[in-house]
Parts: C-alpha cells; sequence; structure tokens
C-alpha cells in the first residue's frame, strides 16, 4: 500500500515477514478447517486474532519501509539547513517512525494477549494491566510452556536494550512521562543545547536500525508463537492438519 507513495511494487513476502504470514496462515487453515456452524467460540475468536495479526504486521513492516523511505532523502544535519522539501520529508520520517514504533508495541501486547488466553496463563491476577512481557515473566518465573518461553525469553534478552528504547520513545508519545525520564530528556537536551545552540535533526540511522532489531524481534516472536500454537493443535486430534 505505501510503496506507492515511491513508485515501488507492491511487496513480495520474504524472509521473516513470509515465515511469519505462513505460521499465522497455518494455523488459520487449520481452524478453518472446522465447518463454520461447528466452530466453538473460542476457535472463532482465534480465526479474528489470528486474521488481525496478518494486517498489524502488515501494517508494521509497511510503516517501517516508509520511515526508511523518508529517511533516506534526509542529507542536513541541521534543521535550518534544510529546504522546505526536505523539511517536509523529514517530518514525514518522523511520523512514520513513531507510528512503527506504536504498532510494533501494540502487536507485542495483543500477542500477550493471545497467549494468556490461549494457555490460559492468567497473568491478570499478577497484574490487572499487564503487557507482552508481563506474560513473558510470568511464563519464564511459573515454567509454563517452557519451550516456547525459552525462545520467547531467549529474544527478549538479545533485544532488550535496542527493545527498551524504543520502548522510552513509545511512552514519550503515548504515556505521561515519569520524573525520571524527564530529567534524564532534559539533561540530553540541556548537554547537546550547550555544545550547539543550532537544533539537529533526530539520529536517523540509529533510530532506524533500533527500529529495524525491533521489528525481527516481533516478527521472529510472532512465528515462533503461532508455530507453536499450530503444533500443539495439530496434536490434539481435534483438526485435519493443513497443507
Amino acid at each position: 500500500m505505501l510503496r506507492s507513495m515511491f513508485g515501488e511494487p507492491r511487496r513480495k513476502d520474504e524472509g521473516l515477514l513470509a515465515a511469519v504470514n505462513q505460521a499465522i496462515t497455518g494455523y488459520l487453515h487449520l481452524l478453518e478447517s472446522v465447518p463454520a456452524e461447528e466452530r466453538n467460540l473460542q476457535e472463532r475468536r482465534y480465526i479474528v486474532w489470528g486474521r488481525g495479526f496478518l494486517r498489524a504486521l502488515d501494517e508494521l513492516e509497511q510503516s517501517q519501509f516508509a520511515a526508511v523511505s523518508y529517511g533516506s532523502k534526509v542529507t542536513k544535519t541541521y534543521i535550518d539547513e534544510m529546504s522546505d522539501t526536505e523539511l517536509d520529508d523529514y517530518h514525514r520520517h518522523l511520523y512514520f517512525y513513531k507510528n512503527a514504533i506504536i504498532r510494533l508495541f501494540a502487536i507485542l501486547d495483543k500477542l500477550g494477549h493471545f497467549m494468556n488466553e490461549r494457555f490460559r496463563l492468567k497473568t491478570e491476577e499478577i497484574k490487572a494491566r499487564y503487557s507482552y512481557f508481563t506474560v513473558l515473566r510470568n511464563m519464564h518465573t511459573n515454567h509454563l510452556y517452557t519451550k516456547l518461553e525459552e525462545q520467547l525469553y531467549g529474544l527478549k534478552v538479545a533485544y532488550k536494550v535496542p527493545v527498551e528504547r524504543l520502548r522510552n520513545e513509545r511512552n514519550m508519545e503515548i504515556h505521561t512521562i515519569n520524573a525520571d525520564l524527564l530529567d534524564d530528556l532534559l539533561q540530553a537536551a540541556e548537554s547537546k543545547q550547550s555544545l550547539d545552540q543550532r537544533k539537529k535533526t533526530e539520529n536517523i540511522q540509529e533510530h532506524l536500525k533500533d527500529l529495524e532489531i525491533g521489528c525481527n524481534m516481533t516478527f521472529t516472536a510472532s512465528e515462533k508463537i503461532f508455530t507453536y500454537i499450530r503444533t500443539l493443535s495439530e496434536s490434539s486430534g481435534q483438526y485435519s492438519p493443513s497443507n
């Protein structure tokens, strides 16, 4: 969809995105092997969720693509050096970059709620408003579904630093900033200002690298979750294996 803005052809899924789409589609085919009139409430809910994940992951990838594409058009270091066109491209880059971050954590939290319901983890008894990472901590602490948990926890540990930076960016966009984070931001801004009064652009390449890592973690985690659930469902003998 967004590729048309840059004169690019329709995306051909490959790599991590293709893998996660195949995993979700495989699970959906399994659920849809049950005639519509015979599906129970949970199966109908999981079908809706699965389709929603396909759409959400597509929108995340498109937002990432747009952020990268607009970011590549920005060549100046200082705002006052930019033409009106480059400044517009810079602002579009920031829009899609922030949009991608918000979508990324929304997907992770939906994955957390999906696992919590599918595996009956009862994470809400630990924390009423829980996130993907709360669910993962619950699984890790209580040794629940360890084969899947170990894979997801390994991803969390491997990508902890860049994902934490992304989470701080997300929090600045949609949450009230806590006092410690606000102090850190003010100190960083004052430090930069004392060295240079001119307003610099954000570090586009550094941000895009973090975003790429965050997207890769999200795609990989999603693929592992749906592959695991599909295998679990097939082993139950309730469904006809999908082709």
